[in-house]
């Protein structure tokens, strides 16, 4: 394992040899991955949230789904297909 790198915060960038930068990258990666190991879901490609296991789901969330789905099988909520939210947010100038 290579030793962690300390650069000070005021150095130029273009004072950094490329090692310095691939030094910089691996620690970078490195945290990121421990943090998603570390998590108990990730983010999937659609933006869900998704659990490792079912365990992990907080009874509080399952509970908050359950009402929704009651919601809306009792009318007093009611879905809207994707391509409407779709074109809505398109219509708001936003661009996905």
């Amino acid at each position: 394992m290579t030793k962690a790198m300390t650069i000070p915060q005021d150095q130029p960038l273009n004072t950094l040899t490329v090692g310095d930068l691939q030094m910089i990258v691996t620690e970078v990666v490195r945290k990121v991955v421990r943090e998603e190991v570390e998590r108990d879901y990730h983010v999937n490609e659609d933006g869900l949230k998704v659990f490792y296991e079912e365990e992990d789901i907080a009874p509080r969330y399952l509970a908050e789904l359950q009402q929704h789905y009651e919601d809306i099988k009792s009318g007093k909520m009611k879905t809207v297909p994707g391509e409407i939210v779709l074109q809505e947010l398109q219509d708001l100038g936003i661009e996905l």
